[in-house]
């Protein structure tokens, strides 16, 4: 194959980056669709938005760049993790929302660690985030869609 994106090489180095990360011990991490995981209580997914019904996992652009034409891929993955807790009581709201940014700062931390993700990239940073809390009556689950923007050459 003479053409290839690193999108795939760029989501297997995001799952190892978060696994080394000590600060997400003990957090599912997922490669898709876990955050749907009802018996999870903290998750990070990857390569996926945040819902179900919506299955972008990544988008780019692809253009020309040099004197040999060299195709640069600029892309977002799309990632999601959620807190989710039995407790509805006072406070409970604000613990999982920060336990969730608490989350984030761990992924962004643990991206920054290896920005080349395995070498599979020229760059991987946390460019956009999301918060979407929800409170019922069994309990209180704080969500953040976010995306890591990835700056490559194809290969």
């Amino acid at each position: 194959m003479t053409w290839a994106s690193t999108c795939p090489a760029a989501i297997a180095g995001l799952l190892a980056a978060l696994g080394r990360s000590p600060a997400l011990s003990g957090v599912t991490i997922t490669d898709g669709m876990g955050i749907t995981d009802p018996d999870a209580t903290e998750v990070v997914s990857i390569g996926f938005s945040g819902s179900p019904d919506d299955e972008s996992a990544a988008d780019a652009q692809v253009t020309r760049e040099g004197a040999g034409l060299r195709n640069r891929e600029q892309y977002r993955i799309s990632c999601a993790l959620a807190v989710t807790s039995g407790d509805a009581g006072a406070g409970a709201l604000a613990a999982v929302r920060q336990r969730a940014f608490d989350l984030l700062g761990a992924a962004g931390d643990a991206i920054s660690a290896d920005p080349t993700l395995g070498r599979a990239v020229l760059g991987a940073r946390v460019s956009s985030w999301s918060l979407s809390p929800a409170q019922s009556g069994n309990g209180v689950r704080a969500a953040i869609q976010f995306s890591v923007s990835i700056d490559a050459f194809t290969r």
